[in-house]
């Protein structure tokens, strides 16, 4: 299968807002727009972006139609998903992929979105961007750094870009290791959703990340072994950890950190923990489906020049 990298934006370029999963809070959306226009491009929001159908952001066809939409209209250079939530799973089958294959876009979401980078690039190649969706409170609330990396990620080429970026974040070891594997992951509760499915990746060789939020530790512990199960830390290369922030707020990396390593212990790929991408700030871009060089040592994670 042929990997598809959008093409970069470029100042005052639309930027297409979709509300795929759940409903949209109006004055949240007003704001992250501002954001939009105060890093210089312009917007566009689907028609029926204030829907809302029970816990969904409307009807599986106005939130389909409103991408397709986005999709299909040439002077729409980049989409951005208004929040996650859920329900973009509910709609993948729906999903243009004519329109994707003939005009690759740039697509900016994370949370419930994670089912949608995964299933895109199972099925066409598509390398998206899991990083900051607009109409929620960290996305209004952007630091610096989080809306640096974004800007870079969408208006730059990416190749030789270092992920980590010194003095954002707490990144650190936790096995030492270099592995070279394309970066595929999201939210974890969104990766377990859809194994067995169609629209799951090969992890064989894969730099996985993973993130998640407001879960207790038990079924983040009954979600890693669903992995193991699977057979996925057996075949991927190295695993990066981003925020995982508890029910309370609370940090729950190092009791991540100790599950991985208790049921990884008879395996060696590299692994780094606290990397500055979740459901926290900061929040930075990360290219879902790209090749990165990892040294978990250093660490370090860099885009490299191979054929994406």
């Amino acid at each position: 299968m042929i990997t598809l990298m959008p093409k970069p934006i470029k100042k005052y370029d639309c930027i297409g807002i979709v509300a795929a999963s759940g409903p949209v809070d109006q004055q949240l959306l007003l704001d992250g727009l501002r954001n939009i226009h105060y890093m210089g491009f312009d917007s566009f929001t689907g028609k029926n972006i204030f829907k809302k159908t029970n816990y969904l952001a409307g009807s599986d066809f106005t939130r389909a139609s409103d991408l397709n939409t986005a999709l299909a209209d040439s002077a729409i250079k980049a989409i951005m998903f208004a929040r996650g939530g859920y329900g973009i799973m509910r709609i993948l089958e729906d999903i243009d992929l004519t329109a994707i294959r003939r005009n690759p876009k740039i697509m900016v979401g994370m949370s419930d979105l994670t089912a949608l980078s995964l299933s895109l690039f199972r099925r066409c190649g598509l390398v998206t961007f899991a990083g900051p969706m607009i109409a929620t409170e960290n996305g209004v609330n952007m630091d610096k750094s989080s809306m640096e990396s974004l800007i870079s990620s969408i208006t730059n080429d990416l190749i030789g870009t270092e992920l980590i970026k010194p003095g954002v974040g707490n990144v650190q070891t936790v096995r030492p290791g270099q592995t070279r594997g394309r970066l595929l992951g999201g939210c974890l509760s969104l990766v377990t959703a859809l194994l067995g499915t169609g629209h799951i990746p090969d992890f064989s060789g894969a730099v996985i990340f993973l993130e998640e939020v407001n879960e207790p530790l038990y079924r983040i512990d009954r979600m890693l072994m669903q992995l193991k199960l699977n057979g996925i830390f057996e075949r991927i290369s190295g695993l990066v950890l981003g925020h995982f922030i508890g029910p309370n707020s609370e940090d729950q990396r190092p009791e991540v950190e100790r599950l991985l390593l208790e049921l990884t212990q008879h395996l060696s790929f590299p692994l780094i923990s606290g990397f500055p991408h979740g459901h926290a700030l900061p929040n930075l871009t990360l290219p879902h489906g790209a090749i990165v060089d990892m040294d978990a040592g250093k660490p370090s994670l860099f885009v490299t020049n191979d054929i994406y």
